[in-house]
C-alpha cells in the first residue's frame, strides 16, 4: 500500500503564519479520536508557540538580538511541528491498513496531504566557510551556497573548555575547533553570507553553518575560529 505523506510547508511560512497554522492544527486535533496520544503532546507544542508569538511581538521593534531570539524559537517550533506531522502520518497510514482513509485522517488533523512528486533531498553542508573580523565586534562570514537549501542556520560558540583555549585565532579551519561543545544559534539567513554583530572584542569564537531545506537540515559545516577585533 502506498504511503500517504503530510505536507506542512513550513519553509514557505513566516513565523506569524506558523502560529496561525498551529492554531488550526490544535483546534482540529483537540478531542480528535483518530489521535489519542499525540507525540509531542499538544500542550507541549502550544507552550512553545506561545513563546514564539511573544518573540514575534518583541522582534517587531527591529532589534537584532530580538530577531535572532525569534528565529531561534521558530526553529524549536518547526522541529515540534515536524515531529507531530510524523506522528499524524504514521497514525493515518496505520489506520489505512485496516480500511481507514489516510488522506481523510490527515486532513482531520488540520494538515495537508503532500502532492505526489519527487522530494528534494536534504541539502549538503555549506562548504568553504570563511570568517574574518575587520570591524570591531563583528565577524563577516561567507560560504558556498548549496542546492536545495532554503535557508542557512548559523551557530556560534565561545566555549574553549574542550580545547584548553589553544585553538587557532585565524580564519583557517582548526582540528581542535571541532571539539567546541556549546553551540547556540546566532542567526538564520537566506543568502550564503552574513555579518555577525554585537560580539565581544578580543574573544575567540567558533562558527559553523547548516543548510536547511524542505527535507531537513544538513550536517554542520567545518568550523572556523575567529578572534574578534
Amino acid at each position: 500500500m502506498k504511503t500517504i505523506r503530510v505536507a506542512l510547508g513550513l519553509s514557505e511560512l513566516n513565523p506569524s503564519e506558523k502560529v496561525t497554522l498551529w492554531g488550526n492544527i490544535k483546534t482540529d486535533m483537540t478531542g480528535n479520536t483518530s489521535f489519542s496520544t499525540p507525540n509531542p503532546t499538544l500542550s507541549a507544542i502550544d507552550a512553545q508557540v506561545v513563546i514564539l508569538g511573544n518573540d514575534i511581538t518583541t522582534a517587531a521593534s527591529g532589534n537584532h538580538s530580538d530577531i535572532v531570539a525569534m528565529h531561534t524559537q521558530e526553529v524549536k517550533v518547526d522541529m515540534l511541528l515536524e515531529q507531530l506531522a510524523n506522528y499524524v502520518e504514521l497514525t493515518a497510514n496505520a489506520a489505512a491498513l485496516t480500511g481507514g482513509d489516510a488522506a481523510t485522517i490527515i486532513a482531520s488533523a488540520g494538515m495537508k496531504v503532500a502532492a505526489e512528486h519527487s522530494k528534494a533531498p536534504v541539502p549538503d553542508a555549506p562548504a568553504n566557510v570563511k570568517g574574518v573580523s575587520a570591524v570591531e565586534g563583528e565577524i563577516a562570514l561567507s560560504w558556498k551556497g548549496q542546492k536545495y537549501a532554503r535557508a542557512y542556520v548559523i551557530e556560534i560558540s565561545s566555549d574553549l573548555t574542550a580545547t584548553g583555549g589553544t585553538t587557532a585565532t585565524t580564519t583557517t579551519n582548526s582540528v581542535n575547533a571541532k571539539l567546541f561543545v556549546s553551540w547556540a544559534i546566532i542567526d538564520v539567513c537566506h543568502k550564503p553570507s552574513i555579518v555577525l554583530t554585537g560580539l565581544v572584542s578580543g574573544t575567540k569564537y567558533a562558527v559553523r553553518v547548516l543548510s536547511s531545506g524542505t527535507a531537513g537540515k544538513s550536517a554542520a559545516s567545518t568550523v572556523v575560529v575567529v578572534k574578534v577585533l
